[in-house]
């Protein structure tokens, strides 16, 4: 993104003005070009979607039953309980015909073996996101995010044909890679695309696709009762990706960070056309724009560290914490939904859908009040109704109703979050401040699945820790700084200084 020049307070008002994004200028801020670009790299978040809610029907809740013992006795077998000389189990998986549990025995002994398959692929994502982020600055937008939808959808038809658990879950490791590399190179080909008046919308908008992957995994569940035609079902409509061989093009800004003016030249000309904008000088602008990137030596050469010294420490832990807590929170709580509601294909829908309007009232709210206080608000109300949740009448309309509405605050925690991290951290350590929080929160999601699973023996335990989890970081929330309507920070100093 393109972020406002701060000055020292010395420095006149003329000075705080923000920055020409000169790139901008040459093919409009958003165009015929952008909307191409845009609509076509928006359809690759929802696989997204898929991947990562499939775990919500490959292990939903089921009953089991002793089947058989080693010494062929004969016990009052009762249901869901275990037995230690039980060589074989049956199951009642309606209303579906098998899942992963089912199929490989994951009950008992063996019961955390479903939790940690999601676990293994949340780290896939996470890994996935550390190496394609610098493949992607090394060898291009376009190049990194074909191989990763090469990976995406070779390792996504592996999976049906998994002969065992151990395969199926390495599989879903890279499954969970190569979404990783589509998740972290369309964002940035996007960012890199529309101009800075309508990144902020455009950034928010981005994600949508990927609630409607949330909504329609049902879908596919629904028609495709077993586990195995289930993947299947979700790997095949992938195949459309390849069709980003013929219509992606490089990202001009990458192209010219790196000196390739003449490649960027030719885009961006075909941009200015599509846009209605001159074309004269424009080689000679991203000459220019390349010559000044590339003689930037001087600038101090910051790491990781950096993010926790003493004016940064508390930004960092805050921001860490938090995004940790929304991972957990977010895939734990649509995990547990899955698992206790009567109806799990309207629930997981429903709690789908409801993300998009109250992202849309996250965003009003975040103009309209500022960033701290919405984040401590949806915090601590989605903490507070999923606590209840745990307690309430199982009547199937208000658990539905309350489960929905937290995770709708989930969402909309995420959405303000992105918006107020990018804010607090500084341009020098800004991308170094999201990686770290965005490993986080992978964290929080590789968490989720043991305690979400915890409601197979008690119902009302994952709501205590989720529910509880979100409210402490609605109040860690409030030792932060209100960034609405200020000047973003650019140096370490800034931060000092305000």
């Amino acid at each position: 993104m393109v972020h406002n020049t701060v000055t020292k307070s010395t420095s006149s008002p003329a000075n705080d003005a923000p920055k020409e994004d000169k790139f901008a200028k040459l093919v409009g801020h958003f165009g015929k070009w952008q909307f191409v670009v845009f609509s076509s790299v928006f359809l690759v978040k929802l696989s997204s979607g898929w991947v990562q809610m499939a775990i919500l029907f490959l292990t939903p809740n089921f009953t089991f039953w002793c089947t058989g013992f080693e010494d062929n006795s004969t016990l009052d077998i009762k249901n869901m309980t275990c037995y230690k000389n039980c060589i074989e189990y049956d199951y009642d998986t309606s209303p579906f015909e098998n899942t992963i549990i089912s199929e490989w025995d994951l009950v008992c002994e063996r019961n955390w073996l479903a939790s940690f398959t999601q676990t293994i692929l949340q780290l896939g994502i996470l890994i996935g996101s550390i190496v394609f982020g610098f493949l992607s600055d090394r060898y291009g937008r376009k190049n990194t995010f074909l191989a990763s939808i090469i990976i995406l959808i070779a390792f996504s038809f592996g999976v049906p044909y998994s002969p065992n658990y151990t395969i199926f879950t390495v599989l879903r490791f890279f499954v969970g890679f190569g979404t990783a590399g589509t998740m972290v190179i369309s964002f940035v080909i996007v960012m890199e695309t529309i101009g800075p008046k309508y990144r902020e919308i455009f950034g928010c908008v981005f994600q949508i696709p990927f609630v409607l992957g949330h909504m329609s995994t049902p879908l596919f569940a629904y028609y495709f009762r077993s586990w195995d035609t289930f993947a299947l079902s979700i790997a095949v409509p992938q195949v459309i990706y390849f069709g980003y061989f013929f219509l992606l093009s490089e990202s001009p800004r990458w192209l010219i960070s790196v000196g390739k003016v003449e490649e960027a030249t030719k885009i961006v000309k075909q941009a200015a056309i599509m846009n209605n904008r001159p074309t004269e000088k424009i080689g000679e602008t991203l000459t220019k724009l390349s010559e000044d990137m590339l003689t930037k030596t001087d600038e101090p050469k910051l790491n990781y560290a950096d993010l926790f010294q003493s004016s940064m420490r508390r930004r960092s832990l805050c921001c860490c914490i938090m995004w940790l807590i929304i991972g957990t929170m977010y895939y734990g709580f649509n995990q547990y939904i899955s698992q206790t509601s009567s109806d799990t294909f309207v629930s997981v829908a429903v709690a789908g859908a409801i993300q998009i309007p109250s992202n849309l009232i996250a965003i009003w709210f975040i103009k309209k009040f500022g960033r701290k206080k919405t984040i401590t608000t949806v915090f601590i109300l989605g903490g507070t109704v999923i606590i209840a949740l745990g307690f309430v009448p199982k009547i199937y309309w208000l658990t539905l109703l309350m489960g929905t509405l937290g995770v709708s605050c989930a969402g909309a925690a995420a959405t303000t979050i992105y918006i107020y991290t990018t804010e607090l951290f500084p341009t020098v350590v800004r991308n170094m401040g999201m990686g770290v929080c965005s490993t986080s929160m992978r964290v929080g999601s590789m968490i989720a699945p043991f305690i979400s699973n915890l409601s197979m023996t008690t119902t009302w335990l994952p709501t205590i820790i989720f529910g509880g989890a979100a409210i402490c970081a609605g109040f860690i929330a409030l030792l932060l700084p209100e960034t609405k309507g200020k000047t973003l920070p650019d140096t370490i100093d800034d931060i000092k200084s305000s």
